[in-house]
């Protein structure tokens, strides 16, 4: 009976072996279920999901996969379209598994976006083109999307010129002419640029908003799928007469079937201006105006006293030392930024909707006391939708709309808004006057008579109002049923934009202290208070309807494929009160490729502009395309290490009209005046007289232009190196100048006429390498540029030299005369050629008479600056290690001149009132008998000095070195776990990132910003942090 027991036992502990052996079979290997989406939770198909050292598998069209795995095991996940990702398995249940991807850092391959919205096949593609993705922009914090666009596209050069948002109060001027680079939207000028000049191969490309032209750049970059530069005939030939400007495209994000996804993202940051005044102190500026004073054969006007009360600061009242930008102005103010998207839909419809939200704060000081807010603000309200719906099965519809608000704010300053404000800043020397008197009243005097800290805190203000309403339909019906790949498109837009501004500004006095004759203080006013203003301005109001019909065919037969679009669309535009400007185009296009590996395209526009004289309104313009992939040839099938190898080129005739074209100018315009006095007889009578406004010229038409473009686009080694190179050679004719010969016989100048020629040639490279080492993925991209350009022609007056001539030259030179030092006295005793009417001293500046005729003239002005090719460049680094994420960029600019002649800057003293402005630190290395070896700048002069400044030539003493580097952007993100965020958070996804803009320059001249010009608001560095929701 015992051995009965004992046998059983064993039997039941041996089964108790098996049941947990087995048990931990199923630990060790259990089949699990999951889901590979992107950051929008879109299904991501085709991704390669294996077990390290076990199963692996690839997902199916809807992003699901089924892994044998244990818990603990590593996972690797991968897509030639997404980064590299590593996950662990836990607990999680057999479904519901989500493994997110993150898009690549670049993309070589997929598609491009074509101006009309067109959906391009990279692979088919000849032309030229650049493209940034919306993720790469989401890392700045800017009032619009230049500022992420700086140093991220070969040959794109974007240049900011004013550090803050400028309020729009001024209305549209028309009837200019602006030349053969458009600069703004000549006479039709509905925009929201105000900060930047940018321009693609020395011209600025027309701006195309989800396929409907609209120069807008004050955009959510979360709202943004992609940004595309076109710059070749080809490309940009469905422009018709603007095809010579090429193409700067803004893609919108679309909408995707999938369940309903939120994003909400905020950032909340600090700015403050990148570099910062260095006026001379008041003791500096005392001793220094007596110099220059003395210099000029005049007493002094300070005593050593007055220099000793600057100095130790015992009179603050009657010897201030005041530096006025930090009384003014804060060193850092906020910036902050909302953003909600949201997504979804079926397959019925699908929908995307943007709301977002910025506020920039300037940095002028405010009192809290005052009932409105005198700041310099930026406040942008944006909502935006896109509906797709699959009506029939041949049938779709899209309705897209955009409203957006933006409102700004400004100090009243003296009634001109904070431009002057900060002219005057610049001007004002630390001395000028108290900020207030001992009695409380603002200090002033005679020449300074706008105190200014009442402009900036009690002057009122000023509040602009823009207001933008965009909409869009389109209808697309597939034929395929009648003649298979054919399909027609109807697109229908309206944009209206209206822009008001409300004046409500005031003054006070200001009073100097002083003593009367008896020794007792008094306070003498200057300048009378006046009441606050309520003044309502109509800027400007712009309508603009678009319509556009396409037919398209694509259809592939065997190895041949065929592509071929007629399409043709109009614009009727209304700026203000002005007739309207018509637009339109009428365009063919055709496309064949054979076996994905030759390619031929060629495309036709007739273009129709209305604002041109009868029988000049119409043009015709065609460019062709060829391709060759070289790794699709069979001989290339051993050749591993070349994923593409891809030769091309295009050329063609372009243009370049309607927004250079003037108001009507081809038509003679007349003015009448009626308040003349006339002697008729003995008496005067009133009278009036007509005249001319200028001359019409009717023949002017659009500028031409002759453009080609050839390069190579490489990926190689699995697609980790990728690159593409480009030279192009693009000459362009018939540009509008005026004749530089003088007719003053007739009292006016010669119109604009189509006869300039210029040649723009250049080379454009890109080069990604990216890839990933164990689980840390990285890549690094970089883009340089350089561009030749020659005049080949300009209308010129004649001239005995041949260094004098513009013809054959760079574009953009500019001629001074050579300085060459500074004068001795030997050299004045000697008579060294000098300017006619002057009388010189030792240490002005000595100018090289360079036809030797003995005197300085316009005879001996030669190129002192912008005669190199201007080299562009930028480099980024980025990497990623288990949700963490860095990146940094930076931009620059080599070969660049800057003319800086500033006189408030480069002399200082200048007069104001019966006194003196400020001067900088700078002219401390100014000539003295004591620093004559060694000084940088003239002697010193109070109330300037014309013959150092160059007289009316320029000098290329103010010629500096405009090459620099900065640091553009850097990030450093973390995304919580994917584990974390399925398990503890709902499957809440959250990213946590602190970046900054404008970190860092390296510049050769420190003088000045290599941007931003003096007198303008300065360039700011921002630095912020923020968070993105993902549900």
């Amino acid at each position: 009976m015992k051995n009965n027991n004992h046998k059983q036992n064993q039997r039941l502990l041996a089964s108790a072996l098996c049941l947990l052996l087995m048990m931990a079979t199923t630990a060790v290997a259990q089949q699990r279920t999951g889901q590979v989406v992107d950051e929008t939770n879109t299904p991501v198909a085709g991704a390669v999901v294996a077990v390290k050292g076990g199963d692996s598998t690839i997902t199916d069209a809807d992003g699901y996969f089924t892994l044998d795995c244990s818990r603990g095991d590593k996972v690797a996940v991968s897509h030639t379209d997404f980064l590299y990702h590593e996950t662990k398995v836990t607990d999680a249940p057999s479904e519901g598994w989500q493994v997110h991807l993150v898009a690549r850092f670049v993309d070589t391959d997929g598609h491009l976006t074509g101006p009309y919205g067109e959906v391009v096949d990279r692979a088919d593609f000849v032309g030229s083109a650049a493209t940034v993705s919306g993720r790469s922009m989401e890392k700045y914090l800017s009032t619009d999307i230049l500022t992420s666009l700086q140093g991220r596209m070969a040959g794109f050069s974007i240049s900011q010129f004013r550090g803050s948002h400028l309020p729009n109060l001024n209305g549209n001027s028309q009837g200019a002419l602006i030349g053969s680079i458009p600069s703004g939207f000549g006479a039709g000028s509905y925009g929201d640029n105000t900060r930047f000049n940018y321009s693609s191969r020395g011209i600025e490309p027309v701006v195309m908003v989800d396929g409907v032209e609209r120069p807008m750049f004050a955009i959510d970059p979360e709202a943004i799928e992609s940004v595309t530069l076109v710059r070749d005939a080809l490309s940009s030939m469905f422009l018709g007469m603007k095809s010579s400007r090429g193409a700067l495209i803004i893609t919108t994000k679309k909408p995707t079937e999938g369940k309903l996804n939120l994003q909400l993202t905020g950032k909340f940051g600090v700015h403050g201006s990148v570099k910062h005044l260095q006026p001379l102190s008041a003791s500096e500026y005392a001793y220094l105006l007596n110099e220059a004073q003395q210099n000029d054969g005049k007493s002094g006007e300070f005593s050593y006293d007055d220099y000793r009360r600057y100095v130790d600061g015992s009179s603050p009242y009657s010897h201030p030392n005041i530096l006025w930008e930090d009384e003014v102005m804060n060193r850092w103010g906020t910036t902050q930024s909302y953003n909600l998207g949201v997504s979804g839909g079926n397959k019925a419809a699908q929908y995307v909707v943007n709301l977002g939200y910025m506020n920039e704060a300037g940095l002028f000081k405010t009192n809290s006391a005052n009932g409105y807010n005198t700041n310099l603000d930026y406040n942008r309200y944006i909502i935006s939708s896109k509906v797709n719906i699959n009506v029939t099965e041949h049938l779709t519809a899209s309705i897209s709309a955009v409203g957006r608000v933006i409102e700004g704010n400004q100090p009243g300053g003296s009634g001109s808004g904070y431009s002057d404000l900060l002219l005057t800043i610049f001007q004002t020397p630390n001395n000028a006057y108290p900020v207030k008197n001992e009695n409380g009243s603002w200090g002033g005097n005679y020449s300074f008579q706008n105190n200014l800290l009442s402009q900036t805190m009690e002057s009122g203000y000023i509040a602009d109002n823009t207001r933008d309403i965009m909409a869009t339909g389109t209808l697309k019906y597939d034929f395929s049923r009648v003649v298979k790949g054919l399909s027609a498109k109807f697109i229908g837009n309206v944009t209206t934009q209206t822009r008001t501004a409300i004046v409500r500004t005031k003054r006070n006095a200001v009073y100097q202290h002083t003593v009367n004759d008896e020794g007792l203080p008094m306070y003498v006013q200057y300048g009378s208070p006046s009441p606050q203003t309520n003044n309502f301005t109509s800027v400007s109001n712009y309508h603009n309807l678009y319509g556009q019909l396409a037919f398209d065919y694509l259809r592939q037969f065997g190895l041949h494929k065929v592509a071929a679009t007629v399409m043709g669309d109009t614009r009727h535009e209304i700026d203000d009160y002005d007739l309207p400007m018509v637009p339109s185009n009428i365009m063919e296009g055709i496309g064949y490729s054979f076996a994905n590996k030759y390619f031929l395209q060629a495309k036709l526009t007739e273009s129709y502009f209305n604002r041109y004289a009868p029988g000049r309104r119409w043009g015709t313009f065609g460019a062709l395309g060829v391709g060759w992939d070289i790794s699709k040839e069979a001989f290339m099938d051993d050749v591993t290490w070349a994923n593409r190898l891809k030769l091309y080129g295009s050329g063609g005739r372009t243009g370049n009209g309607v927004d250079n074209s003037g108001y009507y100018i081809w038509r003679q315009t007349y003015s009448q005046n009626l308040t003349t006095l006339y002697p008729l007889g003995t008496e005067r009578s009133n009278g009036y007289w007509v005249t001319e406004d200028g001359l019409a010229n009717p023949y002017i038409s659009y500028e031409k232009a002759n453009k080609l473009n050839v390069g190579i686009d490489v990926a190689l080694l699995g697609n980790r190196l990728s690159a593409v190179v480009e030279y192009y050679n693009d000459k362009y004719i018939d540009l509008l100048q005026q004749r530089g010969k003088s007719i003053a016989i007739l009292g006016m100048e010669y119109p604009y006429e189509n006869i300039g020629q210029t040649r723009r040639r250049g080379w454009d490279v890109t080069a990604t390498w990216q890839d990933h080492i164990g689980a840390l993925n990285y890549y690094v991209n970089g883009n340089w540029s350089i561009a030749h350009t020659k005049l080949l022609f300009m209308d010129e007056q004649e001239t005995p030299y041949n260094y004098l001539r513009q013809t054959g030259r760079q574009e953009g030179v500019i001629f001074g005369l050579k300085a060459d030092g500074f004068l001795t006295a030997t050299d004045i005793e000697q008579g060294y050629p000098i300017m006619v009417g002057y009388d010189v001293q030792p240490g002005d500046v000595k100018y090289i008479d360079q036809n030797r005729d003995g005197v300085i003239n316009e005879w001996d002005r030669v190129v002192i600056g912008g005669e190199k090719p201007v080299q562009l460049f930028g480099a980024e680094l980025g990497l990623e290690w288990k949700g963490l994420e860095f990146s940094m960029l930076w931009q620059g600019v080599y070969n660049r001149d800057l003319y800086v002649n500033n006189r408030t800057l480069v002399e200082g003293f200048q007069t104001i009132g019966n006194s003196y402005g400020q001067a900088y630190r700078n002219i401390l290395a100014r000539w003295t008998p004591e620093t004559a070896d060694k000084a940088r700048y003239p002697r010193l002069s109070a109330g300037g000095n014309t013959y150092n400044y160059g007289g009316m030539y320029g000098s290329s003493l103010w010629m500096q070195n405009g090459n620099f580097i900065r640091l553009k952007n850097m990030s450093l993100a973390y995304n919580l776990p994917d584990n974390l965020c399925q398990n503890q958070l709902g499957g809440l996804r959250v990213k946590l990132f602190v970046e900054g803009q404008n970190l860092l320059t390296f510049a050769a001249c420190d003088l000045v910003d290599p941007e931003v010009t003096f007198t303008s608001s300065p360039l700011q560095r921002t630095v912020w942090t923020g968070v993105k929701l993902n549900f």
